[in-house]
């Protein structure tokens, strides 16, 4: 099953990797290097899974998160899933809000591939992609 995904990173090669990664799955893969970019490229054309940084320069993955679900659903959408992407601790990650997943940095990919997976799998159960 193939989605629409956008990434948003600040680090340009983390984003360019998993980029790659999930295109050579098939998948239509978008990225954005700031909160503000996030936005705008969800009000271009939204996506129904995002995977976004917990640290971008202008703001928290955790509060952009929300505004991008908003735009998704503004747009018809009927599921947006979002995993985070983070350096931070267990304990930390696991007071995160507003992300459906968290993942911590460095990824593992075997487990990164599965969220995917099991992610497109909810939102094709949803009727979204």
């Amino acid at each position: 099953m193939h989605a629409e995904i956008l990434i948003v990173d600040d680090n340009h090669e983390a984003a360019e990797l998993l980029r790659d990664l999930l295109e050579l799955n098939g998948h239509t893969v978008r990225m954005a290097w700031t909160g503000s970019d996030a936005l705008a490229a969800m009000r271009e054309r939204a996506a129904a899974l995002l995977l976004v940084d917990q640290h971008l320069p202008d703001i928290l993955g955790a509060d952009l998160v929300p505004q991008l679900k908003e735009i998704a659903r503004a747009q018809g959408l009927p599921a947006c899933l979002a995993i985070g992407i983070t350096g931070l601790g267990a304990a930390e990650r696991a007071a995160l809000t507003g992300f459906d997943h968290v993942l911590a940095k460095p990824l593992h990919f075997d487990a990164f591939d599965m969220l995917i997976e099991r992610s497109l799998g909810s939102l094709r159960a949803a009727g979204d992609t």
